[in-house]
C-alpha cells in the first residue's frame, strides 16, 4: 500500500492532535511539511521534529497527496483550498466556515479537476453527523434535522439554568476553556448556523448558505432557574434557524451537557434517528480528519456536496 505524504496547515488543538495520530497510528500516512499562522507562538504542543516547516501557501503547492487545512476562517483558507484542488491534490478540511459560505464553489473545483473534499471534522467534531445525514438523504426523504451543535452555549445555558446569570455563566465558560474571550461566534449562534446549513445542503441536495440561516443567539438571555433552554438548530426543505428554545425535560435535546453535541433526523416513513456524542476536543475532532484520511489511502475519492456541484 502507497504511503500518502500529507501537508498540514495548522497547529493548534486539532492540529497537533492530528500528528500525534500520524505518528503513531495504523495508516501508512507521512506528514511531510506544516505550516502555521504564526511560528513565534507559544504552544502547549510543540512543533515536531524533522518535519520542514514552511509558509500556508508552500504547503498548497507541494507536492503532495493531500492537504489538511486546520486553520479556519476564510480570506487566505479560501485560496489555499483554490489553490489546492485546482492542482488535483485532495483537500481535507475541519473549516465550517469556508463550507458554509463556499463549499458548492469547491466542491465544483474538485469535480472539475478530478480530486477529493473531505470535511467529516466540521460538523459534531467527532460525532459523524455528515455520514449520517449522507446516509439518510440517499435512502429516504428528511423531513426535519433538529439539534443541538454549539458546546460553548450548552455550558453557559445550563450554568443559568443553575441560578447564574448570562455575565456569570460566560465568564464561568471563559475560565473553563469552553468559550473565547470574544465568545461572539458561538453565543450570536454563527457556529450552529454555519454546522447546520453544512447538513441542510446535504439533506436536501440543494446549497444551502450560511446566509440562508435565520439566527439568533443567547447573548443577554435570561432564563428562569430549574429551565432548561438549549440553543437549538432546526431546518426543513424550506426553513433553517437557529434560536434558544425551552425545552422540556423528556426532550432528548435537553439532557446535553459540557461538550455533547446531538443531531435528531427525521425521515419521512422511517421515523427519527439520532446521533450524539463530543462536538469537540482535540482527540475526538482529530480522529475524523483521521478518518477521512484513512478514505483517501483506501482510494476513496470522495467530494462534499459533489451531488450538488
Amino acid at each position: 500500500m502507497a504511503r500518502l505524504r500529507i501537508g498540514l496547515i495548522g497547529w493548534g488543538t486539532v492540529g497537533s492532535a492530528l500528528g500525534r495520530l500520524v505518528v503513531a497510528g495504523p495508516l501508512p500516512v507521512d506528514l511531510a511539511c506544516l505550516a502555521v499562522r504564526d511560528p513565534r507562538r507559544e504552544r502547549s504542543v510543540s512543533l515536531p521534529d524533522g518535519v520542514p516547516f514552511v509558509a500556508p501557501q508552500e504547503v498548497a503547492t507541494a507536492d503532495l497527496d493531500a492537504v489538511v487545512e486546520l486553520a479556519g476562517g476564510l480570506g487566505e483558507p479560501l485560496v489555499w483550498a483554490n489553490t489546492v484542488l485546482r492542482r488535483g491534490v485532495a483537500l481535507v478540511t475541519a473549516n465550517k466556515a469556508l463550507l458554509a459560505n463556499h463549499g458548492i464553489e469547491l466542491a465544483r473545483i474538485a469535480r472539475e479537476h478530478g480530486t477529493a473534499l473531505l470535511a467529516s471534522a466540521s460538523v459534531g467534531g467527532g460525532v459523524p453527523m455528515i455520514e449520517t445525514v449522507t446516509h439518510l438523504a440517499a435512502t429516504g426523504g428528511i423531513a426535519r434535522l433538529r439539534g443541538v451543535l454549539n458546546a460553548t452555549t450548552t455550558y453557559i445555558l445550563t450554568a443559568m439554568g443553575d441560578g447564574r446569570t448570562y455575565g456569570e455563566a460566560l465568564r464561568e465558560a471563559q475560565q473553563a476553556g469552553y468559550a473565547e474571550a470574544d465568545p461572539a461566534f458561538d453565543v450570536d449562534g454563527q457556529d450552529a448556523a454555519q454546522k447546520l446549513s453544512i447538513l441542510a445542503s446535504l439533506a436536501w441536495n440543494s446549497w444551502r448558505g450560511e446566509d440562508d440561516v435565520s439566527s439568533h443567539g443567547i447573548r443577554g438571555l435570561q432564563v428562569a432557574e430549574g429551565r432548561v433552554v438549549r440553543l437549538v438548530a432546526e431546518a426543513t426543505e424550506e426553513r433553517l434557524s437557529i434560536g434558544p428554545a425551552d425545552l422540556e425535560p423528556d426532550d432528548a435535546l435537553s439532557r446535553t451537557t459540557g461538550v455533547e453535541n446531538v443531531l435528531e433526523i427525521e425521515v419521512r416513513a422511517a421515523g427519527t434517528f439520532r446521533v450524539s456524542g463530543p462536538g469537540a476536543g482535540g482527540r475526538v475532532t482529530a480522529g475524523a480528519v483521521y478518518a477521512d484520511l484513512a478514505r483517501l489511502v483506501a482510494g476513496d475519492r470522495p467530494i462534499l456536496f459533489g451531488s450538488l456541484a
